[in-house]
């Protein structure tokens, strides 16, 4: 408890604000009013029942930050960690919040899902930050209006409408070889039509991830890079009386080198969305959205060994995960890179959704009622390597070829939604919410075939599996007087597991084609208070997860699961095919946690001039069941997760053309390792110590078409990692970015 009473401390010291709320105006804290369309019922911000944050445009062009993952990271209870997103391997890029771990966080683009359909990462490189105009974060399982991966909570970004006929380029160049280029024209054809051009590109030859120390391991390994770029045609336009409509076509890249030949991410996925609104009378909308996108994803892996002296075989070669060679055994025997996967992944999502709305006066407020459906399919080819044999082996060719995985599969979401405001007094709004959601799984196929072509027994189609659930939730808030008021939520929400964990089998990790759905159980209460120049909240937060998805380790003597008998083995018994050592790792529904927390938030207007914003977070995240092949410990926090995170910023605007930001960022010490007996008692734990971050902006407005503006993250450079390793292999770590400066110009006419 002595955190939390640290953090009560902090609030009140600082008077705790919102670090990323409205920003205030230069002369009076008067905003206008916002509405959080993630709601899917318009709910004003200052009514929301749960948590909730609004990024404004002000807020992004003041932040340091290049991209969405990284104006995030210093948002109240997300856990980011690690190199940015453009500097990460995509299939690990995790949208976490409120210590809840891997997909649990919807992330939608103008109210439509922005997941890859595949491994429910996000695209962060689909939404360059000069292309939105605000971004609303509501925390909270919000499963009863949008379904699967709703449990922390809703991040929707909201993206620039034409306004009239400008046009905006934007440019950076900084640290890293970084560049950045923005284009936006807009056209404004007629008082019924609008339309906006955008192309941004992205380039940064990267950072070196890897230790100094540890660079020895690696022969050859450069910086990761990355260019990536977004192009897009979007049409607003209303067909007729009461009817709003849009339109929109683009296509994205990514293509990342993470390591060299041996780390390659290409991504291309053009896609289409459209929508219409139809007002029907002044109380009553209907609002309908289709999209549709293509993915081809090529991806290559490596490793690196050693041999002791020429002519040893592949036993003697060892890999990043093996016994480390010495200095002196670097220095004397070779060391080298070698092709260890390449995979082919070609997947496709359609969707669609409905809302009808009906606004009342009176008890009843508002309801809603909802469709969605949304389908996904993946094709997934896997080609696996095995490590050189002797010393004059070609350590760079894809050789030895061991296997093939081949993987295949759809995935089909149907969800009906009701929801309804009401008001037993004029200073009490309640919101209930049900959600219906049926899913399956169909044209399934796995094969694994050999260097000599055989496909193993167990391979051909699997059969389709169907699930449903109900969710429900209700909220809560109620204004004391003009200044205090109280909120609060309770809410079942859940996960269903991704195609990738169902089809797509790597290495020693088999897919569990029978995964069942993730739930969780939670509820949040907390108040809010403001006046003319002070704002602050607080929040206490409770979720418990069941059904949670890991890896278990398999071996003969424990027995191994039938569907990896059916791919890995040759003779119905032993899994040569994929056991590492003799271990397979297989996906399984068998833990169960508990994440709790506090968030304190504020906001203090000093003067015109100065500006004070903060926050503090705890967040305790456990297992509290699992099965005695996962020996992560229970009770016991767990990895890549601080208890306490805070953030201290100040603005200051000096005059009508400048301005100066300045953020001090804190990550708690937290475990990078843990490792416990199949009871769940703790052997081993191990904990980083907090890092503080600097970071800074200055933007000075030269004229009414001109901004110059200067970023700059980690201004004390300092060396630090925030992500989870093995303690056995140190040379695994990915240090977090060193000093990055960047800067631009803003040009409008």
């Amino acid at each position: 408890m002595k955190s939390i009473s640290s953090a009560c401390m902090f609030a009140a010291g600082i008077a705790l604000t919102n670090f990323h709320g409205l920003l205030l105006a230069q002369t009076n804290t008067n905003t206008n009013p916002v509405i959080i369309t993630a709601s899917r019922n318009d709910t004003l911000l200052e009514f929301m029942p749960s948590s909730t944050t609004i990024i404004s445009r002000q807020d992004i062009e003041k932040s340091q930050a290049q991209t969405v993952d990284q104006l995030l990271k210093t948002v109240p209870g997300f856990n980011f960690y690690g190199p940015p997103s453009y500097l990460s391997d995509p299939t690990g890029t995790q949208t976490k919040m409120r210590g809840l771990g891997n997909d649990k966080v919807l992330v939608l683009l103008d109210g439509i899902p922005i997941i890859d359909p595949f491994y429910e990462t996000t695209q962060w490189f689909r939404v360059p930050l000069a292309t939105i105009e605000r971004i609303e974060i509501m925390r909270g399982g919000a499963s009863s209006t949008w379904g699967s991966m709703a449990v922390a909570g809703v991040v929707n970004m909201i993206s620039k409408t034409p306004t009239d006929n400008s046009t905006e380029i934007s440019t950076s160049a900084g640290s890293q070889g970084s560049n950045v280029v923005n284009i936006s024209k807009n056209w404004l054809v007629s008082e019924s039509l609008k339309i906006n051009f955008s192309a941004n590109r992205f380039e940064t030859k990267g950072y070196q991830t890897t230790p100094a120390a540890y660079l020895w391991m690696y022969p050859d390994k450069q910086a990761p890079t990355d260019v990536n770029g977004a192009y897009q045609m979007s049409a607003y336009f209303t067909p007729g009386e009461g009817n709003k409509a849009f339109l929109k076509l683009g296509t994205f890249s990514q293509n990342q080198n993470l390591y060299g030949v041996y780390g390659l991410n290409l991504q291309k996925s053009p896609n289409i969305s459209a929508g219409i609104t139809t007002t029907i009378d002044d109380r009553t909308s209907w609002d309908h959205r289709l999209w549709a996108q293509n993915v081809s994803f090529d991806k290559t892996n490596g490793a690196s060994c050693y041999l002791n002296g020429s002519g040893q075989t592949s036993a003697n070669c060892l890999n990043g995960g093996g016994t480390a060679p010495s200095l002196l055994q670097a220095a004397t025997d070779p060391v080298g890179n070698y092709y260890t996967q390449h995979g082919l992944q070609y997947y496709t999502e359609r969707g669609a959704s409905s809302v009808y709305s009906q606004y009342l006066n009176g008890f009843w407020n508002s309801f809603q009622l909802g469709a969605d459906y949304r389908q996904l399919s993946v094709t997934d080819q896997e080609y696996y390597f095995g490590a050189p044999t002797v010393a004059n082996s070609a350590f760079s060719s894809q050789e030895n070829l061991s296997y093939l995985l081949n993987g295949s599969g759809t995935q089909t979401f149907i969800g009906l939604f009701a929801q309804g405001k009401f008001s037993p007094v004029p200073s009490l709004q309640i919101t209930i919410s049900a959600r219906y959601d049926d899913w399956i799984n169909s044209n399934r196929n796995y094969a694994l075939i050999n260097s000599t072509g055989i496909a193993s027994a167990g391979s051909g189609p699997v059969g389709n599996i169907s699930k449903n659930q109900i969710d429900p939730s209700v909220g809560l808030h109620w204004d004391i007087d003009d200044e205090w008021s109280l909120r609060s939520s309770a809410y079942r929400a859940f996960r269903v597991p991704g195609l990738n964990n169902q089809t797509r089998s790597y290495g020693s990790t088999i897919a569990n084609p029978n995964l069942t759905p993730e739930t969780v159980t939670g509820w949040e209460i907390g108040g809010d208070f403001k006046d003319h120049a002070l704002k602050f909240g607080i929040t206490y937060f409770a979720n418990t997860l069941s059904n949670m998805i890991a890896t278990s380790a398999y071996t003969a003597s424990t027995g191994y699961p039938q569907p990896v008998l059916n791919l890995c083995s040759t003779n119905g018994s032993n899994v040569v095919n994929c056991a590492v050592n003799g271990t397979v790792n297989y996906y399984t529904n068998n833990q169960n946690g508990q994440a709790n927390g506090l968030e304190l938030t504020g906001k203090w207007a000093v003067n015109r001039q100065w500006m004070v914003d903060s926050f503090y977070t705890y967040t305790h995240s456990y297992l509290t069941g699992t099965w005695n092949n996962v020996t992560t410990p229970l009770n016991t926090q767990l990895t890549g997760i601080p208890r306490s995170s805070a953030s201290l910023a100040v603005t200051w605007l000096p005059t009508s053309k400048l301005r100066v930001y300045l953020q001090t960022y804190y990550i708690g010490p937290m475990s990078y390792q843990q490792t416990g007996n199949t009871s769940g008692a703790v052997l081993a734990n191990y904990v980083q110590p907090g890092n503080s971050i600097l970071n800074g902006s200055i933007n000075y407005a030269y004229d009414r078409s001109t901004d110059l503006y200067f970023n700059a993250t980690n201004l004390l450079n300092h060396v630090y990692q925030e992500g989870t390793y093995q303690a056995s292999m140190p040379q695994a770590m990915s240090l977090s970015p060193p000093r990055t400066v960047m800067a631009g110009l803003r040009y409008r006419f």
